[in-house]
């Protein structure tokens, strides 16, 4: 198999051709009201995310949210990572990681909401999550949650507490 050198451009082909330079930063869109720095349970993860779906997003639609926090788990931010339609929400874990990196958070919550208002989660939605704990272990960010909630009422499901993300987590340890 014949090797290509990819650095080795004739030089009259290299002449006007431009790079861009990019400079990352992130930036703060708005701010909701929460009262406190610090999340004391699930259910207050739930009204945060809900309060944030009714006032920035579209509730009528799956949302794919993420809660970002700092190493003292202390709320940093909030970000709408993806509008799908009636019953799904295209999930990617880059599009997950890149809040995340952009904050500097050590940590996050995961949630969505399901329209239909049942919070069972799918198929999908435990292989997304599974996904995104590989990933995000690989760069030292630690998912302490995945939140399916419900637009209509305070009812959630919790991959915590029904033992998904530890299991995520000796899967690979």
């Amino acid at each position: 198999m014949k090797q290509i050198n990819l650095f080795s451009v004739p030089h009259d082909q290299s002449a006007g051709k431009f790079v861009s330079i990019y400079r990352v930063s992130l930036i703060k869109d708005k701010s909701i009201s929460f009262g406190q720095r610090r999340m004391n349970n699930s259910q207050e993860a739930q009204s945060l995310i809900q309060r944030l779906i009714k006032t920035q997003g579209q509730p009528d639609r799956e949302q794919f949210c993420v809660i970002l926090l700092n190493a003292k788990n202390e709320i940093i931010g909030l970000n709408i990572v993806s509008i799908g339609g009636l019953s799904s929400a295209s999930v990617h874990p880059r599009e997950v990681l890149k809040p995340a990196i952009l904050a500097n958070a050590a940590a996050m919550v995961l949630t969505h909401n399901h329209p239909s208002g049942d919070v069972s989660p799918s198929p999908e939605d435990l292989a997304i999550t599974e996904k995104i704990v590989q990933a995000v272990n690989i760069i030292g960010i630690q998912v302490h949650e995945h939140l399916i909630i419900s637009m209509d009422d305070d009812r959630y499901f919790s991959f915590a507490d029904n033992g998904f993300i530890k299991k995520y987590y000796d899967a690979i340890s």
